[in-house]
């Protein structure tokens, strides 16, 4: 042996003995009979090697089948190192909480919602050069045919101040929008007419919700209530509402959002304490319809931390995957899905355990 690589050979020794203690301690982790590995592991089918990613602070992705070729879902879990109250607390100044690269703009509702939480939002470019096109079956824009007649003729597009009269138009459309389905629930989503066939949005909802995905707890009351809002409320839901822009290299989406934080009952063996739904009641571009449960799990795996795990299940279905062109695409769309899964939960960690200071 060349005597010059012999000062190297402890640190490879020490790493390799660094690592086989890393992979015995998920090991008997794995076996100790916490709730948390038994729900990740068993039901949630995540392996050992996630666990030990999940004790180092990374995101853990996993694909979930889907039943058509539109929808697309993933679950991801990640450990942050706070009690699940405070989570929930940073979660409510949604405004910070969702705010970083991606997302330029984002407003939460009052209660009652009224036009000033709309002031801040502005329509992308792309959207305002799109709209005098917009008929239905044909426009570049998600909207019902109401809303196209709406933006014809409230709209003087041959005036320089166009743009800031379709941003009048598309915050008063969005503002009803929340009132009527705050009234009447799933009926006043409305349809789609942007494409070939009109677009059912409740219809679509009903199909995410449907799924019978593996949950970490049964939450059939909390799935009801989604369904029917604003009937079926579970004791102790906590509803707001927000709007973002989302811009991820893509065409900018306009975004509103139903949320709902449900506390679970102290002491329930699956150690789950809240379940957080985010249900899209508009998008303007690509999403037909989404749904967000998120599950914040007390860590039980005695290791000394009084952290949380957020296990993520998120459930879509989109433009753009099916047919010849779809072939193409679908795998681009998956890869862009998984990434947004991963760095939501990326951003959540750091909001949540290293929050940003309040804007003055």
């Amino acid at each position: 042996m060349n005597t010059s690589k012999r000062p190297f050979l402890p640190v490879f020794l020490g790493l390799g003995l660094w690592l086989a203690l890393r992979i015995g301690v998920a090991s008997l982790a794995a076996q100790s009979g916490s709730i948390v590995d038994d729900l990740l592991r068993q039901k949630m089918g995540f392996s050992a090697a996630d666990l030990l990613a999940l004790d180092v602070g990374s995101a853990v992705i996993k694909s979930l089948d889907t039943p058509v070729r539109e929808e697309l879902a993933y679950v991801g879990v990640v450990y942050i190192d706070t009690p699940a109250e405070r989570f929930i607390d940073r979660f409510r100044d949604i405004e910070r909480f969702v705010r970083g690269p991606g997302i330029p703009q984002v407003g939460r509702f009052g209660s009652p919602p009224q036009l000033k939480d709309l002031a801040s939002l502005t329509l992308p470019p792309t959207d305002v050069k799109a709209l005098p096109k917009c008929r239905p079956g044909n426009c570049n824009v998600k909207l019902s045919a109401a809303a196209m007649d709406r933006f014809r003729n409230e709209v003087d597009w041959s005036s320089p101040n166009a743009a800031h009269q379709a941003d009048d138009v598309a915050r008063e459309m969005i503002l009803d929008l929340v009132h009527r389905y705050q009234a009447d629930g799933n009926s006043a989503l409305g349809y789609y007419v942007d494409g070939d066939d009109p677009l059912p949005i409740a219809e679509q909802f009903h199909a995410l919700l449907a799924s019978g995905d593996p949950l970490p707890v049964p939450i059939p009351e909390f799935l009801a209530y989604l369904e029917d809002y604003p009937r079926s409320r579970p004791t102790g839901v906590e509803d707001f509402f927000y709007w973002t822009v989302v811009d991820f290299g893509l065409k900018p989406t306009i975004r509103v959002n139903h949320a709902s934080i449900y506390p679970l009952a102290v002491g329930l063996p699956s150690g789950v304490a809240y379940v957080i739904a985010i249900k899209q009641l508009y998008a303007s571009h690509y999403f037909h319809t989404t749904l967000e449960l998120r599950f914040l799990v007390n860590d039980d795996r005695g290791s000394g931390r009084r952290g949380t795990y957020l296990i993520s299940i998120t459930r879509s279905r989109s433009d753009g995957m099916t047919g010849f062109k779809g072939f193409f695409l679908r795998p681009i769309i998956r890869r862009r899905a998984r990434n947004a899964v991963r760095r939501y939960l990326e951003h959540a960690k750091r909001q949540v355990e290293h929050p940003a200071p309040a804007t003055p």
